[in-house]
């Protein structure tokens, strides 16, 4: 095994594990229901539902975009491609970070915080 087979290993695992923190943090957004967070209105819920929803889709984008990376890796011939699935992840991880930071605000807003969820039994 080359180095670039084990690059590319590595890249499909990645990927596949990102895809299924997607899946499983999907279903969580699915069973949050109002009644679990009385101190957001109806507007926040439905505000904080479509943001997690909107971050965990680029999360799912991020998890595919290893797959690409690691073919263009296994061949090892074209390093522009390679560099250009890299500059995708970067751009997709930092495209993620607006809605995370809207949720912690909406959250702070109504006077929560990432522990009292946890106690609540949601995770983001």
């Amino acid at each position: 095994m080359t180095i670039n087979d084990i690059l590319a290993l590595f890249y499909i695992l990645a990927g596949a594990a990102i895809i299924y923190l997607f899946k499983e943090r999907r279903k969580a957004v699915a069973l949050i229901n109002h009644s679990q967070l009385p101190e957001l209105s109806i507007e926040d819920f439905k505000v904080l539902k479509i943001l997690l929803k909107t971050a965990y889709e680029r999360m799912l984008y991020l998890g595919v975009l290893f797959l690409p990376l690691a073919f263009s890796t296994f061949r090892g011939k074209d390093k522009i491609s390679t560099i250009f699935f890299f500059l995708l992840i970067g751009l997709l991880f930092i495209s993620n970070v607006p809605p995370r930071h809207k949720i912690m605000g909406l959250l702070e807003k109504n006077g929560l915080s990432t522990s009292d969820l946890r106690h609540r039994g949601i995770k983001l």
